[in-house]
């Protein structure tokens, strides 16, 4: 068996921002991934000005404009008949989920390695899986939406994602329709990335296009649990909102900042855990009760249309950025 201060559930966004920052910061981290980068994912490919300066603060901004990542300095969202152009304050980047892992991981993340199995005793924590046992202090949740270590409230909704051939400019386009709602945005290699949420009931008419990835059912609500959860493990954050890569990448580090405190302070796991997701509600909770309300919203499409000419473009902005 061997030893670390922290392992990390998960090596995606949430998981290797959490290791970059806690080797930063000088704790023992391991993060487990069960995949190997690079891997395509069900993701919007739109970095929101607020992630691009996560990426800044992670050392890694260099290397995903290197990697081709196109800078998106608009975005035009479109409700029935009703368009509105949203100038963002600042710009934020399109780039595919498949090249941002691989960066962001870089080194820091033992990719391949699926954690099955995480027993809590009275010194800390054994985490396993196939071929691995690891004791360590604290314990981090970086599994994602579909974690088996976090519970959360699933909803009757489903992820889809495609690419196409030819680029579209530095303007992240946004549909709100019938079924659901999604956008599409440049990234590397002269492509167009295209995620859209879509109600379960109308899923089958969307995937029948080549190489069309889902996901689901998402969950945005995260039920009590025994971990610090991060990313989309601690509950999404709307894909409206455009910042799912800037939670992922900000509650990693947050996560790493709390327990790198709380090991040389000596404190407990649990009290860890509490700090954290105060701090987490504190930074995350008004976006996600924003999308909630929006949720809703939607689901009175007559009401919602009207209500769309008016939302004014700085809105928009303080919802993106």
């Amino acid at each position: 068996m061997t030893k670390h201060d922290v392992v990390i559930i998960g090596g995606s966004l949430a998981g290797a921002a959490c290791a970059r920052e806690l080797a930063r910061l000088g704790i023992d981290a391991a993060a487990f991934e069960r995949d190997r980068f690079p891997r395509a994912k069900v993701c919007g490919g739109f970095v929101s000005p607020g992630g691009v300066d996560c990426l800044e603060r992670l050392g890694v901004l260099d290397d995903v404009r290197a990697a081709g990542a196109v800078e998106v300095s608009s975005a035009k969202v479109r409700m029935g008949s009703a368009e509105v152009d949203v100038p963002f304050q600042r710009p934020g980047l399109g780039i595919s989920r498949s090249a941002l892992d691989k960066i962001v991981a870089g080194a820091s993340v033992h990719q391949g390695f699926a954690v099955s199995r995480v027993v809590q005793m009275d010194a800390g924590f054994v985490v396993s899986g196939l071929g691995f046992e690891v004791a360590c202090s604290a314990v981090v949740d970086a599994a994602g939406k579909l974690s088996r270590f976090t519970r959360r409230r699933g909803e009757e909704e489903f992820g889809i994602q495609y690419t196409e051939e030819a680029a579209r400019g530095n303007v992240l386009d946004f549909w709100f329709f019938e079924d659901g709602y999604g956008g599409a945005v440049s990234v590397e290699g002269r492509r167009s990335n295209f995620c859209f949420l879509i109600n379960k009931d109308s899923l089958q008419k969307y995937v029948g296009r080549p190489e069309c990835l889902v996901t689901g059912p998402l969950a945005y609500d995260r039920l009590p649990g025994d971990y610090i959860a991060v990313g989309d493990a601690a509950g999404m954050v709307d894909p409206f909102c455009g910042e799912g890569m800037r939670h992922a990448l900000d509650s990693g580090m947050l996560a790493a900042r709390i327990v790198a405190r709380g090991i040389r302070a000596g404190r407990g796991y649990s009290e860890m855990r509490r700090e954290y997701e105060v701090e987490w509600n504190s930074r995350w909770g008004w976006k996600r009760a924003l999308g909630a309300g929006l949720r809703q919203l939607l689901q009175h499409r007559d009401f919602s249309r009207a209500a769309f000419r008016f939302i004014p473009p700085r809105l928009w902005n303080r919802l993106w950025n």
